[in-house]
């Protein structure tokens, strides 16, 4: 690859075919600097990207970690200097499940404090700019009924036992539970996109194609059943300490939106014809049935 402030990137060394919508390749420059190489799977992949490439420019003038910038943005092919830091967590697939660096039932005061700094100073960002930037808003009203049309497409590929099904129909009409708010989000945060240093603070954020403005336990749920409940209530202390704004409800919303969560991943199987994400969609379903029953 070639282009505008990058050189030349020589083929990758390591590459990763596992993501849904590229194939990563990390690789180094001639002048020994490490590059990240992402090539599209699909030609409506870049479309969504080109609106990803305006929320970095919005990101980088607003947060301390770091986030990708992207050098080369071209029809079939993206590369940005490679952010530090290494993945927080990462799928093991020989267990298919999260391997973490640290115990995150447990996590590290560093790793509590950093990622609710990073939280709070992302959800504080203006939602004007974020609008003028391209990105998506829905207010609490909209977000509520667009996710109450989620769930009822769910059915539409899923499985999904009633007990579950009446739960998430009950978080939706529980107005005791739903935010006032909304806050510009990365949508898809887990460990793999949480870059952290020799001390487990976060150092970068990856992958910022599902960012919207929206509802602010979007951004607990995904890690909420790698922290468990006691994590989950550090982290949201940490967050509020660091001014992000809770409320009373919050908790059990992050938990809720979690339960729901294979709603999400069956909307995505069905944008992109892929019946990979449907499967991951109806595991999820299973662990949340399993979640359930233990409450």
């Amino acid at each position: 690859a070639r282009g505008p402030g990058c050189g030349r990137i020589p083929a990758g060394r390591d590459v990763d075919a596992t993501g849904a919508d590229f194939i990563v390749a990390a690789a180094v420059d001639l002048d020994d600097v490490a590059w990240i190489v992402k090539v599209p799977r699909r030609a409506d992949v870049m479309v969504r990207a080109d609106a990803e490439r305006r929320v970095l420019r919005l990101l980088r003038e607003r947060l301390t970690v770091a986030v990708p910038d992207w050098r080369l943005f071209a029809p079939d092919v993206i590369a940005y200097p490679r952010v530090p830091g290494e993945p927080a967590a990462v799928i093991d697939p020989d267990l298919g499940d999260w391997r973490w660096r640290f115990d995150p039932g447990a996590p590290p005061q560093a790793f509590l404090d950093s990622l609710a700094r990073f939280l709070a100073q992302l959800h504080g960002i203006d939602v004007d700019e974020a609008r003028a930037a391209g990105v998506r808003v829905l207010d609490p009203r909209s977000l509520r009924a667009a996710t109450a049309e989620c769930i009822e497409r769910a059915r539409n590929g899923l499985d999904v036992p009633d007990p579950l099904w009446r739960r998430w129909h009950d978080w939706v009409a529980d107005d005791g539970v739903w935010p006032d708010v909304h806050v510009l989000v990365h949508g898809d945060l887990h460990g793999a996109h949480l870059l952290v240093d020799d001390d487990n603070a976060i150092s970068g954020v990856l992958d910022w194609s599902e960012t919207h403005v929206g509802d602010p336990a979007t951004d607990f749920a995904l890690l909420y059943p790698s922290l468990g409940d006691a994590a989950l209530a550090s982290l949201l202390d940490a967050y509020g300490a660091a001014g992000g704004r809770t409320w009373p409800g919050m908790a059990r919303h992050v938990v809720e939106r979690w339960l729901a969560y294979p709603a999400v991943i069956a909307d995505f199987a069905r944008m992109t014809g892929d019946d990979q994400p449907m499967q991951l969609a109806q595991a999820l379903v299973d662990e949340a049935m399993r979640r359930v029953a233990d409450v």
